[in-house]
């Protein structure tokens, strides 16, 4: 299985290590005694309070960084996909954050994890086009910082003045291409993909490395891994259809072409 991109880390890595430790405490504790994704959301929310200040500023980098770190893969279990579901809805942490750090650890892994890789494009489907997304809050710097960082945006398409709209419009670009190269690599036409985020690392011949699978469990997780392509061709369908995505990636075009042009004559 390839490995997971380290937590994104703040300065001060003592304080996120040990909100990381209350906030998986919470969750370990809510989920044995079956309450409520909501209700654990809730307690979740508290726990990123501190001395300095009662009333703590969402949507949590931080928060999110710990959540979908846990998720992939140590603590991969459908209570922490609800919770997940919950903090992006109700605006603890940034969905697109979210969606940028699951795509550096799903794709690579969606053989191993073929549940994770299905949820992950129905959170892509809930969530990355929204007209709510330019709504970071006042995290929104540290925020974009790890966007970029996670998915490599600005060397990959080598912009220097960057903000959060880049970062959302440079998103949805990368998903597409990201996705369209998974679905020829799925269906054996692309060997290896340019994008890191597409290749996979070495498989385990084990069906879930976690446990001893059933027959009925095994053949299930094989057809949702058959499904993959398609899965990804009807979420691509839906996200190109998106008027909000079709000016994005106009835009993008347009400014690709001013760059090209602005090289040649340079040159010239």
């Amino acid at each position: 299985m390839a490995a997971s991109p380290p937590l994104d880390t703040s300065p001060d890595t003592s304080a996120t290590s040990d909100l990381e430790r209350r906030v998986m405490a919470t969750v370990m504790t809510s989920e044995t005694r079956g309450v409520p994704s909501w209700l654990c959301a809730v307690k979740v929310a508290q726990c990123c309070g501190n001395e300095e200040s009662d009333s703590p500023a969402f949507p949590n980098a931080d928060l999110a960084a710990i959540m979908v770190s846990n998720l992939c893969f140590s603590h991969n279990t459908p209570y922490m996909w609800k919770l997940l579901e919950q903090s992006m809805a109700t605006k603890l942490v940034y969905p697109l954050h979210v969606l940028a750090l699951l795509t550096s650890r799903v794709i690579q892994n969606r053989r191993e994890q073929p549940q994770a890789y299905r949820l992950y494009l129905e959170l892509m489907r809930q969530y990355a086009v929204s007209f709510s997304l330019l709504d970071a809050g006042p995290h929104k710097e540290k925020i974009t910082k790890s966007i970029d960082d996670t998915l490599q945006l600005s060397n990959t398409y080598r912009f220097e003045n960057w903000d959060l709209g880049m970062a959302v419009v440079l998103f949805l670009v990368s998903a597409i291409s990201s996705l369209l190269d998974c679905v020829l690599q799925d269906w054996g036409s692309l060997v290896a993909s340019q994008c890191q985020l597409v290749n996979e690392g070495p498989q385990s011949m084990d069906v879930d490395v976690n446990s001893n699978l059933s027959n009925n469990k095994s053949k299930h997780l094989e057809l949702l891994r058959q499904n993959h392509a398609f899965a990804a061709l009807e979420f691509l369908e839906n996200m190109c259809s998106s008027k909000y995505v079709k000016v994005s990636l106009r835009l993008v075009h347009l400014n690709m072409l001013g760059l090209n042009h602005s090289k040649a004559c340079f040159r010239g």
